[in-house]
């Protein structure tokens, strides 16, 4: 005799009732929540998520070197104009953020003229001060380096073969604790200077 799976509450020989019951269950929580519907300040929360996860996927793909700017742009223009607006601003946040002293920032800088021909006097700056550290880091690499060849010589160890690992050594990070900090914090008053 077969009965519904809503009479066989107790019934566990097959595993069949278990999973009656959880479906109905679930069942009966869609009907229960068939008529609500979303306020409006969580349809609003929902967009702005959204735009956001948007905009990070646009730097995401343009840093990564799958679009280039007209395709950014093209993706920007399937966008009503006040939308369109929201999203530029927070790829350009993106963008900005991205920005670091170790890496390689040209088209994060390219990105920002294209979109942002007023940025151009920041934009600049900010790469005057990434080739100083650059050229800075250089330079401590090349002293940190003499000492640990010195301290390897006092040692008894010399040679043309020799060649000590500078980044990693406790010498090394030593450096840059000496003039890395400053860089970044120029890096991030230029950063804010820019929207």
């Amino acid at each position: 005799m077969f009965f519904p799976a809503e009479k066989q509450v107790g019934f566990y020989s097959s595993g069949g009732c278990i999973m009656a019951e959880i479906k109905s269950a679930v069942e009966l929580a869609m009907e229960r929540t068939k008529g609500l519907r979303l306020s409006h300040e969580e349809m609003e929360k929902m967009k702005e998520e959204e735009i956001q996860t948007k905009a990070v996927s646009l730097v995401n793909r343009y840093l990564e070197v799958d679009f280039h700017l007209r395709e950014v742009e093209k993706e920007l223009a399937k966008f009503d104009p006040q939308q369109r607006k929201h999203l530029e601003q927070l790829f350009l946040q993106n963008l900005i953020e991205a920005i670091h002293l170790d890496r390689d920032n040209a088209l994060i800088l390219q990105g920002l003229e294209a979109f942002l021909p007023r940025a151009a006097w920041p934009v600049k700056k900010i790469n005057d001060l990434l080739q100083k550290y650059q050229e800075r880091k250089k330079d401590e690499s090349r002293k940190t380096e003499t000492d640990l060849l010195a301290k390897l010589e006092r040692l008894g160890i010399s040679g043309s073969a020799v060649h000590p690992k500078v980044e990693g050594s406790p010498e090394w990070e030593q450096a840059m604790a000496g003039f890395k900090p400053r860089f970044e914090e120029e890096l991030n008053r230029l950063k804010k200077g820019i929207l």
